[in-house]
C-alpha cells in the first residue's frame, strides 16, 4: 500500500529507528516485486538497460541469492498479483511519470524504465537459484507480513507498509552487498571481522580481516565460532512505539491511515488536519515530516476509541459513515492473519494452540466493538485546546490539483468502481459492498481473492507460471499496458499485439463461471503527448472452432496457429510442422520473430539479422566462454595473443553451402558443437563492443534512433504476449527465457551497424563472424528460416546507403588527423574501448575483400 512520507521520516531519524543487524542462519521472507525493482536499479550502475539488459540482470539476481546462500539464509519470495481498484489511481500516476520520462528517449531515461519482461527474467533467476516463490492473487504486503510472523523471521523489502506491520523489517537499501566473516569466542566480547573475496573462482574464498577486538588467544580458542553474515539494519515496531513516542501497538494502523495510504486519500482528512496544530516548527522540514511528528504526539494523548471519535467528528455528517468504513477497512488490512503461502511452501501448523492470533472475523468484530462508541453519538468536539497562539495549520501545504487532472482522476475512480460493481459475482462477500449506506458500520470485506478462480488457473498463477497482468483481465476485465522505451509520437508499442491480447481475454472469459463477458478496458499512454488514456475493446470472443483443454496442452496449439493464419502467413501449416523440429528453447522465440516481422511494416531483414546475431552470442558464445563481464579492454587484454593472431590471416569461409540447409534442432546442435573455442573467442572479440553504449550517444545533439527503438519495443511486446498466451495454454512450447535470447542494447548496436550496408549478410560474414565459419553457417540457416515465411523482408527499406556517410566520415577523419598534426584540438574525444578502431582493424585486413567498400580491391593491388 505505502504510507506517505514514512520512509523518509524513518531514514531521516535512522539512529533512533534502525539498529545494526547481522543477517545469517535464518529464514527470510522477501517482497519479490520490491527486490526485483531494487536489483534493477543496482544493475544499472554497471550496465545501461536500454529497454532490456536481461542477461546482465539475470546474473545480478543469481549473485544476490548466491550471497544469501553463503550466509545460510533460506529465502521465501512472494510476488504481487493483480491490482485492486484502490491502486488504479496510483498506477495511473506512475504511468504518467513513466511516459514523461520516456518522451525524450535519452540514455538517462532508460535507467528508470523497467524493461517489459524484467519480472519474468527475475522469476527465471529465482527458480535457477533454487528459491521457493509464490505469486499472491493481488497485493502481497499482508501475506509477506503474516508469513514472516508465522515463521518468526525477518522481512526484506523497501516498502513503508512494513514499518506499520508488526514484523522485523530489513529495508533493502541498508543491506551491504558484501559477505563478512566473523570469528568470535563464546561470550562474543572477543572477535575479528573480515570481508570474504567472492571474485576468486572456486569454492574456497579468500578472507581479508579488517578489524579485531579483544584477546586474539580467546578468538582462536577451541570454543570460537565462525560464521558469514550480511551487514544491514533492522527495524521493529517497538522502535516506533517506544521509548520516545510510547504509542500503543493498536494505534499503529490508525497512524498509517492518518498519514494517508491507498485506502484513504489524504484530502479526505483535511478537516482533521486543520483541527490540530503543529506548533512552532522548523520551516526547513518538509510538511509531511512535520505532519508525522504532530500526529505521533497527538495520538499519545488518545485511546483508539477517542481518536476515532475525534477524527470522525471533523468530517461532514453526510460522509461520516463512508469514511468510518474506509478507516475500518484500512485497519483491517493491517490485522488480517489468513496465510495462503504458509501451506503453499510446505509448512504445517504443529498444533492449534492459541498464540494470540485472531481470525479475520474476530479482528473485524473487535474493531467494530472497539469503535462502536464513535457512532453512538455525534459529539461536537473541538480540538482547539490543543492549539497555541502562533501555531501553524498542519494542512497549509496541501497539494493543489490541476482541474483537468482532478477530473481525470475522478473518471478513473468511477470507471474502476463501476467495473467492480459489474463483476460483483466474483466475490463471496460482494453483497456487503453493495449494502445500504445506513447499515451498521463495518469494514468492507476483501473482494480480491482467488477463491472462485478455476483450479487450473489459480495453481498456474500461484506457481508464477504466467504473467501478473492476466489476473486483472480475468477478475476486473482490465489491462494496464506498461510503456517501454518507445517513440510516443507513434501508437503504443503494444498495438501490434492486440490480436494476441484479445485471444488471451477470450480464453479467460470462456473459463469464467459467471455470465459471458465480451469487453475489457485497456489503459495505455496517449499518442504524441505524455499522458494516459482509456480504451474499451468490445465484442471479444473465442473464434469459432477454438476450444480450450486445460489438461492437454498439445490440443491448444490451435490457438497460436489461429494467430498466424489470421496474420497472413501463407505457409502457416508448414511453419508449425517445422517449428516442432527447432531447438525447444527457441521455438516460441522464432514464432515471435515471424509474427512481428509479418505484422510490423517497419521491420526489415537487418532487424532479423541483428536479433539472430544476439541469439548466437547468448546461446553459443556465452555458454562456452561464460564471461563474467562485458569489459572490452579487459577481454582484449586477457586474450591478446589469440586476438593478435587474427591479424594477417585470411577470413574463414563456410565449409559447405548453407543455402539449402534447413534450420532444425539436429542441424543447430551439429553446427554449434563444431565451433572450436578459439573461434568463439575471436567472434566475441568482434561482438563484445556491442554490449556497450556507442560513444556517439554520449555526445551533445546525438539522439537515439527512435524508429529502431520503437520497432524493437514492438518485438518485445509480441514476445511478452505470446509468452502469456503460451503459459495459459499449458505451455505447448517451452517458455521464453529472454536472458538467453535478447539484449536490447546489443541488438540496437548491431542493427545500427549493419542497416545501411550494401550487403548486411556479407558484412556479418566478413566482420562479425570472419573467424568463425561455423557461427556464420548457423546464422545463415536461421535467417533463411524467417525469410521463408516473411519473404517481403528483403523488399522493405533498410535505410540510407552507407557510402555517402563513409565519404563524409573519411573526410572528417582526415581533417581531424591534419588538425592533430598541426597541434589543433580534436572535435570529439576518442571513442571508449576502441569502438571505431576495432572496426577499422577488421575492415582493413590486407587480403579481405569487403563488398561494402568499393576501394577495398585497390588495397590488394598495393595502391
Amino acid at each position: 500500500m505505502g504510507v506517505r512520507g514514512l520512509t523518509t521520516f524513518i531514514e531521516t531519524n535512522a539512529d533512533a529507528y534502525l539498529k545494526p543487524f547481522e543477517l545469517h542462519d535464518t529464514l527470510l521472507v522477501i517482497d519479490g516485486d520490491s527486490l526485483c525493482a531494487q536489483l534493477f536499479s543496482r544493475s544499472n550502475n554497471k550496465t545501461t538497460p536500454f529497454g532490456g539488459h536481461y542477461d546482465a540482470y539475470y546474473r545480478q539476481v543469481l549473485d544476490f541469492f548466491d550471497m544469501l546462500k553463503a550466509c545460510r539464509i533460506v529465502p521465501y519470495v512472494l510476488l504481487d498479483g493483480g491490482y485492486e481498484s484502490r491502486k488504479i489511481v496510483t498506477v495511473r500516476e506512475r504511468m504518467k511519470q513513466k511516459v514523461h520520462s520516456i518522451a525524450h528517449l535519452s540514455l538517462e531515461s532508460t535507467r528508470h524504465t523497467m524493461p517489459l519482461m524484467l519480472r519474468e527474467v527475475f522469476v527465471d533467476a529465482v527458480r535457477a537459484a533454487g528459491v521457493s516463490l509464490m505469486r499472491c492473487a493481488f497485493e502481497a504486503d499482508d501475506e509477506v507480513a503474516i508469513l514472516a510472523r508465522k515463521l518468526d523471521c525477518p522481512v526484506m523489502s523497501y516498502d513503508s507498509d512494513f514499518y506499520i506491520h508488526n514484523v522485523r523489517y530489513i529495508p533493502f537499501v541498508t543491506l551491504t552487498h558484501k559477505i563478512y566473516r566473523k570469528v568470535t569466542d563464546a561470550s562474543g566480547d572477543n572477535f575479528e571481522i573480515g570481508i570474504v573475496d567472492r571474485t576468486k573462482v572456486g569454492t574456497r574464498h579468500e578472507v581479508k580481516f579488517l578489524a579485531q577486538c579483544g584477546d586474539e588467544t580467546l578468538i582462536r580458542g577451541e570454543d570460537s565460532v565462525t560464521y558469514d553474515y550480511l551487514d544491514c539494519c533492522l527495524y521493529t515496531i517497538e522502535n516506533l512505539i517506544g521509548p520516545n513516542e510510547r504509542l500503543s501497538k493498536e494505534m499503529i494502523p490508525l497512524f498509517a491511515v492518518l498519514l494517508g495510504n491507498d485506502y484513504i486519500e489524504r484530502k479526505v482528512l483535511e478537516g482533521f488536519y486543520r483541527s490540530i496544530k503543529s506548533g512552532r516548527t522548523n520551516r526547513k522540514i518538509a510538511q509531511q515530516q512535520r505532519r508525522i511528528k504532530v500526529i505521533l504526539k497527538w495520538l499519545q494523548n488518545h485511546t483508539l476509541q477517542s481518536a476515532i471519535r475525534t477524527i470522525v467528528n471533523q468530517i461532514r455528517v453526510a460522509n461520516r459513515n463512508q469514511i468510518h468504513r474506509q478507516m475500518l477497512t484500512a485497519m483491517r488490512g493491517y490485522n488480517v492473519e489468513e496465510c495462503v503461502s504458509f501451506e503453499f511452501f510446505g509448512f504445517r501448523e504443529e498444533q492449534p494452540t492459541f498464540d494470540g492470533t485472531l481470525t479475520d472475523a474476530e479482528v473485524e468484530r473487535n474493531i467494530v466493538d472497539c469503535l462502536g462508541e464513535a457512532e453512538e453519538a455525534v459529539e461536537h468536539h473541538s480540538c482547539s485546546s490543543d492549539a497555541a497562539s502562533g501555531e501553524e495549520d498542519l494542512n497549509e501545504d496541501s497539494e493543489e490539483e490541476d482541474p483537468d487532472e482532478a477530473e481525470d482522476a475522478a473518471t478513473t475512480n468511477d470507471e474502476v468502481d463501476g467495473s467492480n460493481d459489474e463483476n460483483a459475482d466474483e466475490s463471496d462477500e460482494d453483497d456487503e459492498h453493495q449494502g445500504d449506506s445506513e447499515a451498521a458500520p463495518g469494514p468492507w470485506r476483501n473482494r480480491y481473492t482467488d477463491h472462485r478462480w478455476p483450479t487450473w488457473f489459480r495453481e498456474l498463477y500461484r506457481e508464477v507460471r504466467t504473467p501478473r497482468f492476466v489476473a486483472d483481465l480475468y477478475h476486473s476485465r482490465l489491462c494496464i499496458n506498461s510503456p517501454q522505451m518507445e517513440d510516443i509520437s507513434k501508437p503504443d508499442s503494444n498495438t501490434i499485439s492486440y490480436p494476441i491480447l484479445h485471444l488471451i481475454f477470450a480464453l479467460l472469459s470462456s473459463q469464467h463461471p459467471g455470465p459471458m463477458r465480451t469487453s475489457f478496458r485497456y489503459i495505455t499512454r496517449k499518442q504524441r503527448k505524455p499522458g494516459v488514456r482509456y480504451q474499451t475493446f468490445e465484442d471479444i470472443q473465442l473464434p469459432d472452432g477454438l476450444h480450450f483443454v486445460s489438461d492437454d496442452p498439445s490440443q491448444n496449439i490451435a490457438f497460436i496457429k489461429h494467430l498466424f493464419r489470421e496474420s497472413g502467413v501463407v505457409e502457416w501449416e508448414d511453419l508449425f510442422d517445422r517449428t516442432q523440429h527447432l531447438p525447444a528453447n527457441m521455438s516460441l522465440y522464432f514464432l515471435a520473430i515471424i509474427y512481428w516481422a509479418k505484422n510490423c511494416g517497419d521491420v526489415n531483414v537487418a532487424h532479423v539479422q541483428a536479433l539472430i546475431v544476439c541469439v548466437l552470442q547468448l546461446q553459443i558464445v556465452d555458454r562456452c566462454l561464460k564471461p563474467r563481464n562485458r569489459d572490452v579492454d579487459l577481454f582484449h587484454k586477457q586474450h591478446k595473443q589469440l586476438l593478435d593472431d587474427r591479424k594477417g590471416r585470411k577470413s574463414n569461409k563456410p565449409a559447405v553451402s548453407t543455402e539449402s540447409t534447413a534450420f532444425s534442432r539436429a542441424i543447430y546442435q551439429q553446427l554449434a558443437c563444431a565451433v572450436p573455442r578459439s573461434e568463439l573467442v575471436q567472434a566475441y572479440g568482434a561482438l563484445i563492443r556491442h554490449f556497450s553504449v556507442d560513444e556517439k550517444l554520449h555526445r551533445k545533439n546525438t539522439h537515439i534512433d527512435r524508429s529502431t527503438v520503437h520497432t524493437m519495443a514492438e518485438f518485445q511486446s509480441v514476445c511478452f504476449n505470446l509468452y502469456a498466451l503460451n503459459s495459459l495454454l499449458g505451455s505447448p512450447f517451452d517458455r521464453l527465457r529472454m536472458h538467453e535470447l535478447y539484449n536490447s542494447l546489443f541488438v540496437y548496436n548491431v542493427y545500427e551497424t549493419i542497416k545501411s550496408r550494401t550487403d548486411p549478410c556479407e558484412y556479418v560474414r566478413g566482420t562479425l563472424f570472419r573467424d568463425s565459419a561455423g557461427l556464420f553457417e548457423v546464422f545463415t540457416c536461421m535467417v533463411a528460416f524467417v525469410v521463408r515465411y516473411v519473404p517481403e523482408l528483403h523488399e522493405r527499406k533498410r535505410g540510407a546507403v552507407r557510402q555517402s556517410k563513409a565519404k563524409s566520415s573519411s573526410s572528417g577523419t582526415s581533417k581531424g588527423a591534419e588538425g592533430g598534426r598541426k597541434g589543433g584540438k580534436k572535435a570529439y574525444p576518442p571513442p571508449a574501448n576502441d569502438w571505431q578502431q576495432e572496426e577499422k582493424t577488421s575492415d582493413g585486413d590486407e587480403e579481405f575483400v569487403d563488398v561494402n567498400n568499393k576501394f577495398s580491391q585497390l588495397l590488394l593491388a598495393g595502391v
